[in-house]
C-alpha cells in the first residue's frame, strides 16, 4: 500500500498514513492502528510519497461523451483542447470518461498521460445521474473537467466549460426536449461548479446578466484554430474540391449545422440576390449536417431558382475540413448567436476571406480582419459578397488581416490557462 507523510494544509493531523484502498470501497487513511473515518485523498494535502518525493502530479477527468461522435463545436473543443494539454502539461495525469475507448484512442496517439475508460450505458438519461458517477466512484479524479452538465454527487471539484446559453436567452431556437434539458441541468451544473470557463467576455456577461453569478466564479479562456487549419496549396485544394463538388467556377463557403440560431436561411437568401445581381457563376458549399427545424433553410433553397447549385457536403471529418477552408473563395457566417464561433477563425487561419454576422461574440472573435453584416437583412450580407468577390485587392487584404488575426490564438496558450484553473480550484479545494 502507497504510504504518505502529510506535510501541510490536510484535514488530517501531519504524520505517516497507509492508503488504504479496495474496489467498491471508499478511500481511507490510516495512521499508526486507528482508521481515520473519512474520505481521503490526494487532494486533501500536500505530502511526500514513500520515495520522499513532494507531491505535484494530479488526476484530472475529462467528460469526453461527445469525442467520436461528429457532435461538431463541443467535440472539437474538448479534442483539441487534449492534444494541447498533451503538448504542454508534463505534469499531471487524465482519465477520459467516453462511450467508446477503443474507438476513441486511435485519434490521440502519443498521450501517454490519458487514459479511456467507457462509460455505459450511454444515454443521457441514464448516463448523467447514473452511468458517469458509477464510473467516476470506480476510477476516481483528483478534479473533474465537463461541459454543460455537472453530474450529481460528484466528489471532486469541478471545472465547468459552458460555451454559450442561447438556449437560456433564445428558447425559441431549439425543440421541446432540449430545452427542457438545457433549462433543467445547465443552471443548477453553474450553480454546483468550482469554477466556470467560457469562451468569449460576451457569454461572461450573458451568464451575469441571466443567471445572476459571481463574474469572478466566470473564467474566459478564449478557443483557437486547430493548427490543421493553415494556408495550403490553394490551387490543389480546389482542384480537389472540384471533382467532388463540381466548384471549377468557384465557390462560397459555409461550415457548421442547420439549426435556426446558425441563420443559414438568412444565407441563402443572400447567395440568391448575389447571383442574380452579378451574374456570377459562384456555388454555394454547405457543410455540416442537419440538426432541427431547418425547414426554412430548404424552403429557401427551392425558392432561390439555384438549386443546383447549392450543396450539401453533410458531415466533414476535421482531418479534411482545411481544403474546404483553402478552396473556398469566400467564407460566411451568418449566425445569430455563438458562443465563440470556431469557424470563421479556421477560415482565416487557412487565408480564406470571411464575411460573418454581427452579433453575439463575433465581433469579439474575428476583430477587423473579417467582413461584418447584419444577420437580419440578406441585402447586407450579399453586399459583403460583392465587395469580396469583386475586388481583388480587398481579397488580398482580407486574407493578410485574417492570418495575422487567427494567430492571436493559440490552443497551446487555451490550454495553459486552462491548467492554471485546475490549480486554482485544487488549491482553494485543498484549503477548505
Amino acid at each position: 500500500m502507497p504510504k504518505y507523510t502529510v506535510v501541510s494544509g490536510s484535514k488530517f493531523p501531519p504524520g505517516s498514513y497507509t492508503v488504504v484502498t479496495k474496489r467498491g470501497q471508499r478511500q481511507r487513511a490510516a495512521r499508526g492502528g486507528g482508521v481515520i473515518p473519512r474520505t481521503f485523498r490526494k487532494t486533501d494535502a500536500q505530502y511526500t510519497d514513500s520515495m520522499g518525493e513532494q507531491n505535484g502530479r494530479k488526476t484530472v477527468g475529462l467528460d469526453g461523451d461527445t469525442l467520436g461522435r461528429k457532435r461538431t463545436g463541443d467535440e472539437s473543443y474538448l479534442a483539441s483542447l487534449m492534444r494541447a494539454i498533451g503538448r504542454v502539461d508534463g505534469e499531471n495525469d487524465y482519465v477520459v470518461y467516453v462511450r467508446d475507448a477503443e474507438a476513441v484512442r486511435p485519434s490521440f496517439p502519443d498521450m501517454p498521460r490519458f487514459r479511456f475508460r467507457p462509460v455505459t450505458p450511454s444515454s443521457i438519461w441514464l448516463r448523467f445521474p447514473f452511468s458517469f458517477p458509477i464510473a467516476l466512484r470506480r476510477d476516481p479524479v483528483d478534479l473533474l473537467h465537463v461541459q454543460y452538465f455537472v453530474p450529481p454527487a460528484s466528489r471532486s471539484p469541478v471545472v465547468l466549460t459552458v460555451h454559450d446559453i442561447s438556449f437560456a436567452v433564445h428558447p425559441e431556437f431549439f425543440i421541446r426536449k432540449d430545452r427542457l434539458l438545457l433549462n433543467a441541468l445547465v443552471p443548477w451544473s453553474l450553480r454546483r461548479a468550482d469554477r466556470i470557463i467560457t469562451d468569449a467576455e460576451f457569454t461572461k456577461r450573458e451568464m451575469v446578466r441571466v443567471h445572476g453569478l459571481d463574474p469572478e466564479r466566470i473564467e474566459v479562456i478564449p478557443l483557437a484554430a486547430d493548427p490543421r487549419y493553415r494556408p495550403l496549396d490553394k490551387e490543389h485544394c480546389r482542384k480537389v474540391i472540384a471533382e467532388r463538388h463540381d466548384t471549377a467556377d468557384g465557390f462560397m463557403l459555409y461550415v457548421g449545422t442547420l439549426q435556426p440560431r446558425k441563420n443559414v436561411a438568412t444565407l441563402i437568401h443572400a447567395y440568391t440576390m448575389f447571383r442574380k445581381r452579378t451574374g456570377l457563376p459562384h456555388k454555394l458549399v454547405i457543410v455540416g449536417k442537419p440538426k432541427y427545424k431547418f425547414k426554412s433553410v430548404l424552403d429557401a433553397i427551392h425558392e432561390s431558382g439555384f438549386e443546383s447549385d447549392i450543396v450539401f457536403t453533410g458531415f466533414v471529418d476535421d482531418d479534411d475540413l482545411p481544403v474546404y477552408y483553402n478552396a473556398a473563395d469566400v467564407f460566411v457566417f451568418p449566425s445569430l448567436y455563438e458562443g465563440f464561433g470556431l469557424p470563421p477563425l479556421e477560415a482565416m487561419a487557412c487565408g480564406t476571406p470571411v464575411i460573418a454576422a454581427n452579433s453575439s461574440c463575433i465581433p469579439e472573435v474575428v476583430g477587423d480582419a473579417a467582413i461584418l453584416a447584419d444577420p437580419g437583412d440578406p441585402g447586407d450580407f450579399c453586399d459583403a459578397m460583392t465587395r469580396v468577390l469583386g475586388d481583388p485587392r480587398k481579397v488580398t487584404e482580407m486574407q493578410t488581416k485574417g492570418t495575422a488575426r487567427a494567430k492571436q490564438f493559440s490552443w497551446d496558450r487555451t490550454a495553459r490557462e486552462t491548467i492554471k484553473v485546475y490549480r486554482d480550484v485544487l488549491k482553494r479545494s485543498n484549503g477548505r
